[in-house]
């Protein structure tokens, strides 16, 4: 099995944050007038959010070497964990149960 490229997994990450933010979008439209305008707010701010960290993540992709491969992948990580954690906050999935 080939293994996946930093940019490979990178395109893979911004598109599930991009599938994240259009269920905000749906969440919005379904909820009350009230809540909508926070929530539209709120997937405004994570869009500026993803759209710096897509930034910040192909610049590393780009500067990675042999030399810095293991700095760079924790730096990775920890953009998709800051992004991948405001995204959890409107999964709507049902936590597992016993």
């Amino acid at each position: 099995m080939q293994s996946q490229t930093y940019r490979d997994i990178i395109d893979e990450k911004i598109e599930e944050w991009q599938k994240g933010l259009k269920k905000i979008e749906e969440i919005a439209v379904r909820a009350p007038s009230t809540d909508r305008t926070d929530l539209i707010a709120q997937k405004d701010k994570l869009k500026a959010a993803i759209e710096a960290a897509t930034a910040q993540l192909r610049e590393l992709d780009e500067q990675e070497t042999v030399q810095n491969t293991i700095e760079t992948k924790d730096k990775i990580l920890k953009i998709f964990s800051a992004i991948d954690r405001d995204l959890s906050k409107y999964d709507d999935s049902t936590p597992f149960m016993l």
